[in-house]
């Protein structure tokens, strides 16, 4: 029966003796502070499905020669790129924001109101959606 809570040095006890990993090129200690400090247990373990396990004899089921620092670089890399998508996707949003407020503003056809309307008939969802906020306490 897997157990139902572990506790910092539980999960490192747990990573070495029932799932084989290493902690040559990073030490326990250092695999602790990190673990309380940068990511949590469950989302490491994730990294670690990407690695073979012994399929057979005395090792079974643990995985081969896969180092604590493996699953951290790949935690730190997972971290990078998160950001990178977040910084990206705000960029994108500002650029596009801009270019339509620019579009419109350039358009002599456009008075500004007419697209807002026009965008809410499209979409009639949202209307409804903001009709509905409007007597929450936080949108109101």
């Amino acid at each position: 029966m897997k157990p139902l809570k572990l506790n910092i040095d539980e999960q490192i006890a747990h990573m070495r003796d029932e799932n084989g990993l290493k902690f040559n090129l990073v030490s326990e200690y250092e695999a602790r502070f990190f673990l309380l400090n940068s990511t949590y247990y469950f989302k490491l373990k994730a990294y670690a499905k990407n690695y073979e396990k012994y399929a057979t004899g005395n090792n079974c089921g643990k995985y081969v020669d896969l180092e604590f620092a493996y699953l951290q670089d790949l935690s730190t890399i997972d971290m990078h790129l998160r950001k990178f998508i977040v910084k990206s996707s705000l960029d994108i949003e500002h650029f596009l924001k801009v270019r339509l407020l620019n579009d419109v503003s350039n358009n002599p056809l456009e008075d500004g109101y007419n697209f807002g309307q026009e965008w809410l008939r499209i979409n009639p969802r949202v209307l409804n959606d903001l009709s509905n906020k409007k007597f929450n306490s936080i949108c109101s």
